[in-house]
């Protein structure tokens, strides 16, 4: 056996077994790459493009109005263009619990908008399933996965260049699939080999923390610490006096960094006479923002420690910049959707290559993984368009909101996946009515969306507002791109000739 012969059953096997779930990582890392504008289209309050008046100063008063326990700390971020209000989070001292909340922008002073999952729910789903530390390590053991399948597919392809330009959709099944295989497979190879070995590496001290827990003792955060050169000072459990004025802080680190955009700021034990200001620096327009920070005392306002980031921190926060497209603007972010949707597609081929190969076998098993490829391919996509159906409809004032935003993404996908089982013996009509319930949801989603918020399409447009039309425009080109699939699987199915068998029509 050969080198490419070895490596097509590498590959074949290595890229099949984690595919389901590549292909939900990948889809949920492909919508994240617009999260900020998803985060907006989901809170109508944003829509209409106000810019908020409010400071940090102001939003620490709503803190300490609205919050009595002792806090270990809490943190916030102001407006950007991307993000136009401010967000606030804290953790109760001795609970490791967080908590979170945005501000409508439109107030003279603070006032939280309604809970929504938002944007930030594909981005969690995407690095870790929504499942913690097992979710994340589950994860990374599929990014290795992919890299193997990645470069076993690169060794096997022959005619890597003409796999290129080659795409027969009418041809037979299997060659169709194959040819869809291959094209988005080598057009997107370099985005998908960088992009799988990023995720793996950014997270490396977690998948292997034995280093760092024998060199420190168990004491992960002094690693953490050290690494990005941050400075800590021990409580002195004593009352805090009143606090230097926040929005004063930022004034001068601005000045200090010759008036670059001021990012996170944090206050730790803000209660304690030991409590400290730490305030992070922001730079869009590098691969990867330098994380330089500056820690003041909280009450004197004294610049306590000025932390540039190592080479070592800043070549990392290269690695995470370039995976979660953190440079370039709308022009990269919209580049790193169509590979994202590329790489998507080669997993769909290829499952389908597969499939078509063990079709002439008479596996009776066949028809489960079909319905699988459904529940998946179809389902994750017809679920995420419920969870913005789900947005518009409860109620701004139905408690724990954000949840039942969340329940509705669960079960319109295990109504998918009943579906699909139900269904599994008439995969193609099972599947041209999953595209027409696409092209309903997705194009019902802007003309809800007009119903509902004063953000509605043509009033984003005639404001320029090209950061919020996106969203619906993106749902109408996919609700039209359904349609349209739709028609093609209305037409009746080909006559396909199985070996050893007498010609009949299948429903594919």
């Amino acid at each position: 056996m050969n080198l490419r012969q070895s490596m097509a059953g590498l590959h074949t096997w290595g890229g099949l077994l984690p595919s389901w779930l590549l292909y939900v990582i990948i889809f949920a890392g492909t919508v994240a790459c617009f999260d900020k504008e998803l985060n907006r289209w989901m809170r109508p309050a944003l829509h209409e493009g106000v810019v908020s008046t409010q400071g940090a100063d102001d939003v620490r008063d709503w803190l300490q109005r609205n919050v009595s326990e002792e806090l270990h700390a809490f943190w916030m971020h102001g407006p950007t263009a991307r993000e136009p209000y401010w967000r606030l989070g804290w953790e109760v001292d001795g609970t490791e619990t967080f908590h979170n909340v945005v501000f409508d922008p439109r107030g003279a002073r603070p006032e939280p908008m309604p809970e929504t999952l938002g944007g930030d729910f594909f981005f969690k789903l995407h690095y870790n399933l929504h499942a913690g530390d097992v979710g994340m390590y589950i994860v990374g053991l599929a990014g290795m996965f992919m890299l193997v399948a990645l470069v076993s597919g690169l060794i096997i392809h022959r005619r890597i260049f003409k796999d290129f330009f080659t795409l027969r959709p009418k041809a037979n099944g299997q060659r169709a699939w194959l040819d869809a295989h291959n094209l988005f497979g080598v057009v997107g190879f370099p985005f998908h080999l960088i992009l799988a070995y990023t995720g793996v590496a950014i997270f490396v001290a977690s998948y292997m923390p034995a280093a760092a827990q024998v060199s420190y003792s168990g004491n992960v955060m002094q690693y953490f610490g050290e690494v990005m050169g941050s400075y800590h000072r021990e409580e002195l459990h004593q009352p805090a006096a009143a606090p230097r004025s926040l929005d004063a802080l930022i004034a001068e680190s601005r000045r200090l960094w010759d008036g670059a955009e001021v990012g996170w700021v944090s206050v730790h034990h803000p209660d304690d006479a030991s409590a400290v200001v730490d305030v992070r620096r922001r730079d869009g327009s590098r691969i990867g923002t330098p994380q330089d920070t500056l820690t003041y005392d909280a009450t004197t306002g004294e610049l306590l420690n000025r932390q540039d980031a190592s080479t070592g921190y800043r070549a990392y926060l290269w690695l995470a910049g370039l995976h979660m497209a953190q440079f370039g603007g709308s022009l990269v972010r919209l580049l790193y959707l169509l590979m994202g949707l590329c790489g998507c597609a080669m997993l769909v081929g290829g499952l389908q290559v597969w499939l078509a190969k063990r079709e002439g076998r008479g596996d009776r098993s066949l028809v489960w993984v079909r319905a699988l490829n459904v529940s998946v391919f179809a389902g994750l996509p017809l679920a995420s368009l419920a969870l913005l159906w789900g947005n518009r409809l409860i109620p701004a004032t139905f408690t724990e909101r954000a949840i039942a935003e969340g329940w509705v993404f669960v079960g319109a996908w295990l109504m998918m996946a009943l579906w699909a089982v139900l269904e599994r013996r008439s995969a193609r009509r099972l599947l041209r009515h999953q595209l027409l319930l696409g092209a309903v949801l997705a194009l019902g989603l802007p003309l809800l969306n007009g119903l509902t918020a004063d953000g509605h399409l043509l009033a984003s447009l005639a404001r320029g507002d090209w950061a919020l039309a996106s969203v619906d425009l993106f749902l109408i080109a996919a609700g039209l791109i359904c349609l349209a699939c739709a028609r093609r699987f209305s037409a009746a199915p080909a006559r396909a000739v199985v070996p050893g068998r007498a010609n009949r029509v299948r429903e594919a």
